[in-house]
């Protein structure tokens, strides 16, 4: 039997490597980006993306959605 962690208990620097060691974990990767969105003392960017930034984007989500 697979126990899975308590992501919510896990410090950010711990849900962080958890994510990088088990990059299929989609329950991990998506509180660990909610943290990133809400918890203070996170630098955000905000970008404007080119047009080729999102035609790569666009080919990289049909990919992942053919998988």
């Amino acid at each position: 039997m697979n126990h899975q962690p308590d992501f919510y208990q896990m410090s950010r620097p711990e849900l962080r490597k958890y994510v990088l060691s088990h990059r299929e974990d989609d329950e991990a990767l998506r509180i660990y980006m909610d943290r990133m969105r809400t918890e203070p003392g996170v630098t955000r960017f905000t970008l404007t993306p080119s047009q080729e930034d999102m035609k790569k984007l666009e080919e990289f989500l049909r990919a992942k959605m053919d998988k």
